[in-house]
C-alpha cells in the first residue's frame, strides 16, 4: 500500500527489507517464498531495495565484526532474549540479507542499510564498505546533531574516513502521539530544515495501514510543490558527487572566477555566492548556470568548468 501511493504521487521510496529466515524469540520466519513476490513488486514499482538485516537483533551493536565468509544458508543467527543473540556477525548481516534480496529481486541492487533498533555497532562502518554498502540511515539527527549527511568514519573514531555516507533520521513513527496526530509539526520541522537546505528523513513500519499511511500521504502531497522527494540512494549518488567537487576562486580584475571540477557528473549543484554577485552573461558557460536567491545553480557539471560571476551595478 505504501509502494503504489508513492507510486502514485511519482515518487522512490527506500523499502528496508528483514531478511529473516529462522523463527526466534523475535519473530516468525519472515522472508519465504510468498513474501519473496512482495520483493519484486517493490522493484516493479521502482523502490529502492535496500537493507535492515537478517535478524533484527537489538544485540547487533554488540556482535563480533566476523570473517567475511559468512554465507547462507549455513549463516544462523538466533535472537534468544531482547539484549542477547548467537550465531550472528556484523558481516553476516550485511553479507548475507544482500544477497538475498539481489537474488530475489533481481536486477535489485543493495547499497543502503539500517539495522534493527537503530543498534549500531563501532565497527559497522568498515563493515559497510568492505561489503558493497554505500549508504547507511542508522542514526536519528538528534543523536548526530545535524539535518545533513556526512561521511562516517572507521570505528566512529576521528582518524579514517569511510567512502559511506550516514543520512540521519528526522521523524520517526514508534513515539507518541501516534503519528498521524504529529502531521503539522512535522510539517514545521520540514520547513524550518528546509531554510538550511537540509534533509528531511522519514522512518515509517508499515505494519499498519491508518494513521501511518495518512501521515504520508498529508505529508507528500503538502509539500510536493516544495521539496524533492526521492530514494535514498538517489540522494546519496548525488551526495556522493557533490562530495568530490573541488573549487577554487580567483578575482580578475572586477570580476571573480569559480573553477569546479567534478570527476562524477553532478547535476544541480548549487555554488553559494557573495551577495550582489550573479553570472557574468558573456561569459561561455553562462548558458549552463542560472541565478538563484542563494547564489547560482549549475545544471549539470562533468569534468573541469569555469563560471565568472560579476557585481550587480
Amino acid at each position: 500500500a505504501y509502494a503504489e501511493f508513492l507510486r502514485s504521487r511519482d515518487v522512490r521510496g527506500t523499502f528496508f527489507i528483514q531478511t529473516k529466515y529462522l523463527r526466534d524469540y523475535n519473530d516468525s520466519i519472515m522472508l519465504t517464498d510468498a513474501t519473496a513476490a512482495h520483493l519484486r513488486r517493490l522493484g516493479e514499482l521502482g523502490m529502492e531495495l535496500a537493507s535492515h538485516s537478517v535478524s533484527h537483533a537489538n544485540a547487533f551493536r554488540h556482535f563480533e565484526m566476523g570473517h567475511g565468509t559468512e554465507r547462507y544458508p549455513d549463516y544462523r543467527p538466533v535472537v534468544v532474549s531482547r539484549d542477547r543473540a548467537e550465531g550472528g556477525t556484523i558481516l553476516g548481516e550485511l553479507r548475507v540479507s544482500k544477497f538475498l534480496i539481489e537474488t530475489l529481486a533481481k536486477p535489485a541492487r543493495v547499497v543502503s542499510f539500517r539495522p534493527g533498533h537503530l543498534s549500531n555497532p563501532p565497527g559497522l562502518p568498515q563493515a559497510l564498505e568492505a561489503t558493497g554498502y554505500r549508504f547507511s540511515s542508522s542514526a536519528t539527527a538528534g543523536v548526530s546533531l545535524t539535518h545533513l549527511p556526512f561521511r562516517l568514519t572507521r570505528d566512529r573514531l576521528a582518524s579514517a574516513e569511510t567512502g559511506v555516507f550516514e543520512f540521519p533520521i528526522t521523524v520517526e513513527d514508534e513515539r507518541d502521539p501516534p503519528m498521524g496526530a504529529r502531521l503539522e509539526q512535522s510539517l514545521a520541522v520540514a520547513r524550518k530544515i528546509a531554510r538550511h537546505g537540509g534533509l528531511f528523513v522519514v522512518l515509517i513500519h508499515p505494519n499498519v495501514i491508518d494513521h501511518k499511511l495518512g501521515f504520508l500521504r498529508a505529508l507528500v502531497d503538502r509539500l510536493k510543490g516544495e521539496a524533492w522527494f526521492g530514494a535514498l540512494e538517489e540522494f546519496g549518488r548525488w551526495w556522493a558527487a557533490r562530495d568530490r567537487v573541488e573549487l577554487d576562486v580567483e578575482r580578475r580584475g572586477d570580476r571573480l572566477v569559480a573553477r569546479l571540477a567534478a570527476p562524477e557528473a553532478v547535476a544541480g549543484l548549487t555554488l553559494e555566492t557573495p551577495a550582489g554577485w550573479f553570472p557574468d552573461p558573456a561569459a561561455p558557460t553562462s548558458r549552463a548556470a542560472r541565478a538563484t536567491a542563494r547564489g547560482i545553480l549549475i545544471e549539470r557539471l562533468e569534468g573541469a568548468a569555469e563560471f565568472v560571476l560579476m557585481p550587480r551595478d
